[in-house]
């Protein structure tokens, strides 16, 4: 654990220049967004008319059906609504404020077992990852997921810190409820991180095992008891609650482990995918992944197929990898170099917790057979920046070793050609950028290698404008590429279910919007029929607070049978949508 009195006088300033950074990116121009996801915003109109539809995430308010996810994060944009209003800021800004917070529980996680300035560099990293930049502003559930996973990285770090006390042990129950949360935002998906964790406390903590496993023991529980949403559905008369959306029989077990679970994992069954867009789903709803016109990406299929290279391809490489090669090299170096330190040794420690984070998170992506979306990285953006910034700053501090300077050197070199071959993706995209982060990297590589004399800022004279510039150089060589991509991301209106950062790289997977793009515009989510169940006549589409589900249909037993087939409405005025007298004519599919 760093002592917090020996914190640098810049730490307060830089922090706060962080925390007010971050948000300009998220917030700046969010209005052009419109509704991005207008699956997830029609929920979140539902929520500002109804109790039951704000409680279980229902994309209508009379509570015809749920959305695809459990609803933490649409109670979170729900009650913003219901206080402001419903709009696109009022739903997207509490989106942008998870990023800010998160960037703050990243960098004060990372300052309990490195430097300060290490600390400072693995926010800022975070921050300017292009899937995070679009995912803060989307309202998808990956926001809320991404908080709640930090947020227990946390207090895991501060239950190690403190494991002697009682307080430790608190602590250790608070990372296992909030990673309940994490659940309750994007079920299977918070897991993630549990082996990570578990085999850090295991490891590190300064107790003894058996307190170690009753420390764990205990943080399950509380994992299971905020997850306890779950009991309510079970308990809550399914004929007076919405359909489970994604699920064949109306259970959130079978969405868990069916739809949301192992049919992404091992791609069979409804949320398996194939790369056929949004028909190959059989679930009750198609949910986010199927909507009209789009695309999801299948295991075995096309670029991304599954493999190592995923990470790599067109369409995940410019959200989440452009550091990735470098994080893999820190962590590395990282437990070489410590393989022979104690057990408590926090910086072996710090490699452990997000080398594992990164290595689970990256291998479940990489082979999930079932359906993925290149946004669902976000996970992974957390561990990289914290190894890249962790490995620089040690380097930094032992570069007066030839080794370590000639690990630099390649490092710096390997980014910056990544970095170049990542832009030259898109060949239009700020073109004389690849030459310059090219030029970058070549000229500090070259500097660390030759120079005879170690570096320092705290000199005077030539060799301090010299560090200083090597420095910058080495900055625009690792951090140019997803600057620009996040730039782009903000100055250029992205509205899709598929959230995608920058300019396109490959096939279209949603992203940028279209010219008139707009709420009127905006995709149409289809539910579809579970196999061997008998299709019903369609739903008249008109204003989901006003007209009941089914008018004009067959009655639906909601405990026994699917929803019949319906369209989840895009949100928009309701004026322009409330029919004059009686209800609007059936849509055709």
């Amino acid at each position: 654990m760093v002592d917090d009195s020996t914190r640098p006088r810049w730490f307060r300033p830089g922090f706060a220049a962080l925390l007010l950074g971050s948000p300009t990116l998220y917030l700046w121009k969010l209005g052009s967004f419109g509704y991005t996801n207008p699956f997830y915003a029609a929920a979140v109109q539902s929520s500002t008319r109804s109790a039951v539809a704000w409680l279980f995430a229902a994309v209508d308010a009379p509570g015809f059906i749920t959305v695809d996810k459990p609803p933490a994060d649409n109670w979170l944009m729900g009650l913003s609504a219901n206080l402001f209003g419903f709009s696109t800021w009022s739903m997207l800004v509490p989106q942008a404020l998870l990023g800010v917070a998160s960037v703050a529980v990243l960098t004060c996680t990372v300052r309990r077992w490195a430097s300060p300035g290490t600390a400072l560099a693995a926010g800022a990293l975070f921050a300017l990852t292009p899937v995070a930049v679009i995912m803060f502003r989307f309202d998808d559930p990956d926001p809320m997921l991404a908080f709640l996973l930090l947020a227990a990285g946390y207090a895991l770090v501060r239950g190690i810190d403190q494991a002697p006390r009682r307080s430790g042990t608190w602590w250790i129950i608070a990372a296992g409820a909030l990673i309940g949360l994490g659940f309750l935002a994007k079920m299977g998906a918070a897991l993630l991180v549990v082996p990570a964790f578990v085999a850090v406390h295991l490891l590190v903590a300064d107790v003894p095992p058996r307190r170690r496993i009753g420390q764990l023991t205990a943080a399950a529980s509380a994992l299971l008891v905020s997850a306890g949403w779950f009991a309510l559905v079970a308990l809550w008369p399914a004929a007076s609650r919405p359909w489970i959306g994604g699920s064949t029989d109306n259970s959130l077990l079978q969405l868990a482990l069916g739809y949301n679970g192992l049919s992404r994992i091992l791609g069979r069954g409804p949320g398996g995918g194939g790369g056929h867009g949004a028909a190959a789903h059989t679930g009750a709803v198609s949910g986010a992944d199927g909507f009209a016109g789009g695309q999801h990406i299948g295991g075995g299929h096309g670029a991304a197929s599954a493999g190592l290279g995923r990470m790599f391809s067109a369409q995940f490489a410019g959200q989440i990898a452009w550091l990735l090669p470098a994080a893999l090299i820190a962590l590395t170096v990282l437990l070489w170099a410590t393989r022979t330190r104690p057990r408590q040794d926090r910086l072996r420690a710090s490699a452990l917790l997000w080398g594992a984070w990164l290595l689970i998170s990256g291998a479940v992506f990489s082979f999930m057979a079932g359906t993925i979306h290149p946004y669902y990285t976000i996970v992974m953006a957390p561990p990289i920046a914290a190894l890249v910034a962790i490995g620089a700053l040690e380097a930094w501090r032992h570069r007066g070793r030839a080794e370590i300077r000639s690990v630099l050197a390649v490092t710096l070199l390997v980014t910056g050609a990544w970095n170049a071959v990542l832009l030259r993706r898109s060949p239009t995209f700020v073109p004389w950028l690849t030459w310059v982060v090219l030029a970058a990297s070549l000229l500090v590589a070259l500097v660390v290698i030759t120079s005879r004399v170690p570096m320092s800022l705290t000199g005077t004279g030539p060799r301090r404008v010299a560090t200083a510039v090597t420095m910058t150089c080495a900055l625009l060589a690792v951090t140019g590429g997803p600057a620009a991509y996040a730039v782009d991301t903000v100055a250029v209106a992205h509205s899709n279910s598929q959230a995608s950062a920058g300019p396109q790289t490959g096939p279209r997977l949603g992203g940028r919007a279209p010219a008139g793009s707009g709420p009127q515009n905006a995709g149409v989510h289809t539910t579809s029929t579970p196999t061997g169940v008998p299709a019903t006549p369609a739903t008249p589409a008109g204003d989901p607070a006003t007209d009941a589900p089914g008018a004009g249909a067959p009655a639906w037993d909601r405990r026994n049978a699917p929803p019949p087939r319906w369209r989840a409405p895009a949100p928009h005025d309701e004026a322009q949508v409330r029919p004059k007298s009686g209800p609007s004519p059936a849509r055709k599919r």
